[in-house]
């Protein structure tokens, strides 16, 4: 399994950094370290998710990678 940091912003609809680690433990590390980053900044998300690959990663948090237009399209399929 792969662990990632992803730092994205809400208010802009835009991934702001995705970051790939072997462990657990060097993700949290750097979630921790992005937190006291953008500190004071709610529209600011960040978070470590685990995915067996980047393209799981894609598939189960499209939300993260997708612009907002792709975003409403792919819903409205659903």
């Amino acid at each position: 399994m792969a662990h990632f940091l992803v730092i994205y912003d809400r208010g802009a609809g835009e991934l702001v950094r995705k970051v790939r680690f072997e462990t657990s433990a060097d993700a949290m590390r750097a979630r921790f370290e992005a937190e006291a980053e953008f500190r004071g900044r709610p529209e600011i998300e960040v978070v470590a998710l685990v995915a067996a690959s980047e393209e799981a990663l894609h598939r189960t948090h499209a939300r993260y990678f997708l612009d907002l237009a792709a975003l409403g399209e792919r819903m409205s399929r659903s």
